[in-house]
């Protein structure tokens, strides 16, 4: 087969081989294109995209860290401020403390203590506090004195209303949170 592929080779005009050659070329360099170069150009074009989506995962990851970070800092702050579960803190007891601080106790119409179990091992603990009568200087210091807590206390509700016979008089209702762990 070698030997007829010769011959023919032998017998055609130098303008034919010409083209032949030609066509040859073009023939392996259009097999190599189609099946190295082309799926190389895929591949790399497949990967610089997986690239690019990666290097926006990493730094979704990143941010996603940092604030992981900041909220750990931030969890482990407000239970360094929690009590301690041997301690004998009570919020009632030390709502009764600043309404006496405040000068309100006697204004004191209802309070009404509430414990919720909460999920992660944590205690929440609500106490609802009605005021009948008192005057801002004095609601502004019981929440002064919450504020000022030796614990990480949480003023969750505050409604005020003015007294209709006496509009220097208020009417409050406060609600006030501390967590503890269980």
């Amino acid at each position: 087969m070698m030997h007829t592929l010769r011959e023919r080779w032998h017998q055609m005009s130098s303008r034919e081989r010409t083209i032949v050659s030609a066509g040859g070329i073009i023939a392996g360099l259009s097999l190599l294109f189609v099946l190295i170069v082309d799926p190389l150009l895929a591949t790399f074009d497949r990967l610089e995209r997986q690239a690019v989506r990666k290097e926006k995962d990493l730094k979704e990851l990143t941010l996603l860290s940092q604030e992981y970070r900041a909220k750990q800092d931030h969890l482990a702050a407000i239970e360094s401020r929690m009590p301690a579960p041997d301690s004998q803190f009570s919020l009632v007891t030390f709502m009764e403390e600043a309404a006496a601080t405040a000068h309100v106790r006697e204004r004191i119409t209802g309070m009404q203590p509430q414990i919720q179990s909460l999920a992660q091992g944590y205690q929440e603990t609500a106490v609802d506090l009605r005021l009948e009568g008192v005057q801002l200087p004095q609601l502004l210091a019981l929440l002064v004195a919450i504020d000022q807590a030796p614990y990480a206390l949480h003023v969750r509700h505050l409604q005020v209303r003015p007294k209709y016979d006496n509009p220097a008089n208020l009417d409050a209702t406060v609600r006030v949170l501390s967590y503890a762990k269980s």
